[in-house]
């Protein structure tokens, strides 16, 4: 396994989602293309993160146990998945609805920083020694 990946895509992620919040703060209009660089670097941070993640996680499972551990690995990262877009989507529409019409560049730039300082969470999460 690759133990500095994980916190390491976590860096990274939280990185480059205060960069796409800092690139919104003029309203988004002609950062395209360092937007969609920054969008591709989500992606690379994310898969730094859950590729080495998962393989720790089922790593260790035995043989006969394989199909219930990868079941509930699964289970667990869709409901991670549907509690950070329902949290964080609620934060953006509030923040949306304070800002008023035409302000969603600025609501997404808040969420992206908040989201930034949960990859920054798990970075620390992740580099912290577990106790045995």
């Amino acid at each position: 396994m690759h133990p500095p990946l994980v916190p390491g895509g976590f860096v990274m992620l939280s990185a480059v989602l205060v960069g796409i919040g800092l690139a919104l703060r003029g309203g988004g209009a002609g950062d395209g293309v360092w937007l969609l660089a920054a969008y591709a670097g989500v992606g690379v941070a994310l898969g730094f993160a859950h590729s080495p993640h998962l393989a720790a996680a089922l790593g260790t499972v035995r043989m006969e146990y394989a199909a219930d551990a990868s079941g509930l690995v699964v289970t667990v990262n869709q409901v991670g998945l549907l509690l950070g877009t329902s949290l964080f989507g609620a934060l953006f529409l509030h923040r949306q609805a304070e800002a008023g019409a035409g302000a969603a560049s600025q609501a997404l730039r808040g969420t992206l920083l908040a989201l930034a300082g949960s990859a920054a969470v798990g970075a620390l999460a992740g580099m912290a020694r577990r106790r045995t």
